[in-house]
């Protein structure tokens, strides 16, 4: 079985007496944010109407969008009235639900658009992609999750255009555990502190201590895997992305499914593409 460490170099785990990461810094910041007399309440509330569609796949009624966001009915219907206004909602004229519209998109593209690590990690996905023939995930730290900010469909899958904006747990991830390695040991215990470590499927682990023995198997091997965590039939290999400043910044990843191919296989050929590839946009993050 072969050990990608053996191929490549490989930064080594961040000094647990370093300065805390930019990451946990905001984390911080956030926890003081109703006492900083520069935070606009209103704001944050205009904002929590939009996260309740991130909760449901369908349309949403008055009713739903004040429970979700624990606002009275009164302060909910103005909220969601001026984002429909502003275009940001769509309200059906017979069942007077409402959904996201295509105008937030623009948001999605300002950020990639504003953001390097999409434009450099591009062209080392796509040759991931074609070294494998499998899914290539590039994934970014959002709270307690990895968002995914560009995702390559598999040559062989029937899904051409994957979602973008996906969220799931750092704990039972193969992105995420690639990224926490990159953490100080205060930091990982923070993030798990704040994570709901239940299971998703019956093999998500979520014994702590096997958790970071997987996040410290990153420094030693330079990946770390996921199988069938999240979604049955679904595994994964992930390695870590270090930015310019010596922080993690995110973790690229490959996906393939079961019974095609089994853990081991996984490791034997997608490992080094992986860690190569992780390898390559930490270094043209660092030009």
């Amino acid at each position: 079985m072969t050990n990608a460490s053996s191929r490549l170099p490989l930064k080594s785990k961040p000094d647990p007496h370093k300065p805390t990461s930019p990451a946990s810094n905001a984390e911080d910041t956030s926890t003081t944010k109703s006492d900083n007399s520069l935070f606009v309440g209103s704001v944050e509330k205009g904002f929590s109407v939009l996260q309740a569609f991130s909760r449901s796949r369908k349309p949403l009624s008055l009713t739903e969008i004040a429970t979700a966001t624990g606002m009275g009915k009164s302060a909910a219907q103005r909220f969601c009235y001026t984002l429909v206004q502003l275009g940001f909602l769509e309200r059906d004229p017979s069942s007077r639900r409402m959904r996201p519209s295509a105008k937030l998109l623009e948001f999605s593209h300002t950020y990639l658009a504003s953001n390097p690590i999409s434009s450099i990690a591009a062209p080392y996905l796509l040759q991931a992609r074609e070294n494998s023939g499998e899914a290539v995930n590039l994934a970014l730290p959002m709270e307690q999750d990895v968002i995914y900010i560009a995702r390559l469909s598999s040559s062989n899958s029937h899904i051409l255009h994957p979602i973008v904006g996906g969220r799931a747990p750092m704990f039972c991830t193969s992105s995420g555990r690639a990224y926490l390695s990159t953490q100080t040991p205060k930091d990982i215990e923070s993030i798990l502190d704040a994570s709901d470590l239940t299971q998703i499927t019956r093999h998500t682990i979520t014994d702590r201590s096997e958790i970071l023995k997987r996040i410290d198997d990153v420094t030693l091997n330079g990946y770390t895997t996921a199988c069938q965590e999240c979604i049955i039939g679904e595994l994964t290999i992930a390695a870590p992305i270090w930015g310019a400043d010596g922080f993690g910044v995110g973790s690229v990843n490959i996906c393939v499914t079961r019974p095609a191919w089994t853990e081991e296989r996984v490791i034997d050929e997608l490992a080094p593409i992986v860690c190569q590839t992780a390898h390559n946009i930490s270094l043209a993050l660092s030009n």
